[in-house]
């Protein structure tokens, strides 16, 4: 068996290659292009007896940087494994000094040490990349689309009046062509998600549910990489940064539950967006809300359950394969 560490830039990869017992065979620094990896590969074949299915790489996502070296890797069929950088970084313990040599082989030795945990990249992982990356270019968009609002609202009232004229112009231009693009992008995710059999069920599904439109459900296929992973309400809770945590220590800290700052924020924003209207009281999770806030509940708080109960919901129409359906009201 062989490790295959990958640190990743953008103009280049190291590569160590560790032998069963964690012995570094060879460092190595190729462009990251899929011809250079290829040759690579193919020249370990033949010096290093390199097998591909007695294979493991494993590598950090860094991004579209990363994207070539997993495309290459899933093609000539060696197991790769795109491991969190904190969850690496956690489990390195005590660490001096840094490189990109010595980070490719402390990455190749934590796919030896912890290969029980390794979650392999597959074609369907790659289709679930490229809707990742399409949300994301459509969170940069409408983010630049509410900057340039900001502008026109906040500082260009101050400027002299042809300048404001100038700015004003420019700013309206990119506010109506990032209106435009996001229409494209989500007409692209759409398509995407449509031309998967497993994720246009998931997606007819998730519509089915209360509060949950073609956004938030676009994200949450995307963050649970079509429900292969935080498939309980509330992981994907914490995922989402909605769950609060206990914080106590002893008998001094007795702090109140809040939730983590380590989350999905777009996510998050996404969920919260969708659960705004909750509070006009329609449909059960109004109803709830609403007897929640008259019972004296913090709003916010109520608001948070809101968001919990959409994500319970969402994994258990997927668990169960059918459409939500709202309970019957209680006859009298």
């Amino acid at each position: 068996m062989n490790y295959i560490g990958i640190d990743v830039s953008k103009a280049k990869l190291d590569m160590a290659l560790l032998d069963g017992k964690g012995r570094l065979l060879e460092h190595v620094v190729v462009r990251n292009t899929a011809q250079a990896i290829t040759g690579r590969l193919r020249r370990w074949e033949r010096e290093q007896g390199l097998l591909p299915y007695e294979c493991l790489a494993c590598l950090e996502p860094t991004g579209s940087y990363s994207d070539t070296a997993l495309r290459t890797f899933v093609g000539v069929d060696i197991p790769t494994w795109r491991a969190h950088p904190l969850e690496i970084k956690r489990r390195m313990g005590m660490v001096r000094g840094k490189s990109d040599k010595v980070d490719a082989l402390r990455i190749a030795d934590y796919a030896m040490r912890y290969q029980d945990r390794k979650r392999l990249v597959t074609a369907d992982t790659l289709a679930v990349m490229e809707l990742k990356q399409l949300l994301a270019f459509r969170w940069r968009v409408v983010v630049d689309q509410g900057r340039h609002k900001g502008y026109r609202t906040e500082i260009y009232p101050g400027l002299h009046k042809d300048l404001a004229k100038f700015c004003n112009a420019y700013s309206q231009g990119r506010i109506k062509q990032a209106k435009a693009m996001v229409a494209q992008a989500d007409r692209r995710i759409r398509e995407l998600i449509l031309s998967d059999p497993t994720m246009k069920r998931q997606y007819e599904l998730l519509l089915s549910v209360e509060r949950i439109g073609p956004l938030l459900a676009a994200h949450l296929i995307a963050a649970t990489e079509r429900f292969t992973r935080m498939r309980e309400g509330r992981k994907l809770g914490c995922h989402a940064g909605v769950v609060p945590h206990e914080h106590s220590s002893g008998s001094s800290l007795r702090g109140r539950p809040r939730v983590s700052h380590q989350a999905d924020k777009n996510l998050k924003s996404v969920l919260h967006m969708a659960v705004l209207g909750v509070a006009q009281g329609h449909g059960e999770l109004g109803a709830y809300y609403t007897r929640k806030v008259a019972e004296g509940k913090n709003p916010m708080s109520v608001l948070n359950a809101v968001r919990n109960k959409v994500l319970h919901r969402a994994c258990a129409v997927i668990k169960r394969g059918t459409p939500y359906q709202e309970k019957e009201p209680l006859s009298t």
